[in-house]
């Protein structure tokens, strides 16, 4: 199993397009690893970790889950009140006789707070060109070594997100981003 030498993250981009939309970039079918970030416009802090094989495609089936409020809603100004809980915890987290309401209700009450978390997300992707299963060791090796070095940092990535890595390889992937992001080692042990 072959690691990369490198990942750099590019972005940020948005949900939303404000010039920089996940929709228009160049990247959008491509294959690769994205972080979400929570910002208050100088500081970025991880908030998720994955891998997709069209970035694009991911992200509209992430949007669907948003504002479906399967996921769970999340400050828009989290790092600026240094907030990293849920506004609502989601629907899959949900473990109530009867989260159906419960999901409407809280849509109905949420609704500016979900479009505004929505539009806060800032996206970096990190194209490659592995097999699924290194593209999502890799995604899994990202997140338990930001998880276990930075655990400050990692307040505003939520816990319960899973990511899996494989058997390690024993490589080293030099990792670059266009903006700084809190925690996020220059170098991956794979």
């Amino acid at each position: 199993m072959e690691a990369p030498v490198a990942l750099h993250f590019q972005g940020p981009f948005t949900f939303v397009d404000h010039g920089r939309g996940i929709a228009s970039c160049e990247l959008a079918a491509s294959e690769g690893i994205y972080l979400w970030v929570k910002t208050d416009g100088q500081r970025r802090y991880i908030h998720y970790v994955g891998e997709t094989t069209a970035f694009l495609k991911r992200h509209k089936e992430h949007l669907t889950q948003k504002l479906g409020l399967n996921y769970g809603v999340f400050r828009a100004d989290a790092v600026a009140a240094d907030d990293p809980a849920p506004i609502y915890g989601g629907m899959w987290r949900d473990k109530s006789e009867d989260p159906l309401t419960r999901t409407v209700q809280a849509w109905l009450r949420l609704q500016k707070e979900i479009l505004a978390s929505v539009e806060s997300v800032e996206v970096f992707f990190a194209p490659t060109a592995l097999t699924n299963e290194m593209r999502k060791h890799v995604e899994g090796c990202l997140a338990r070594q930001f998880r276990r070095r930075h655990p400050l940092e990692a307040r505003f990535y939520p816990t319960d997100n899973r990511t899996i890595p494989r058997t390690m390889v024993g490589q080293t992937i030099h990792v670059t981003s266009e903006w700084p992001i809190e925690g996020l080692d220059g170098e991956l042990e794979v």
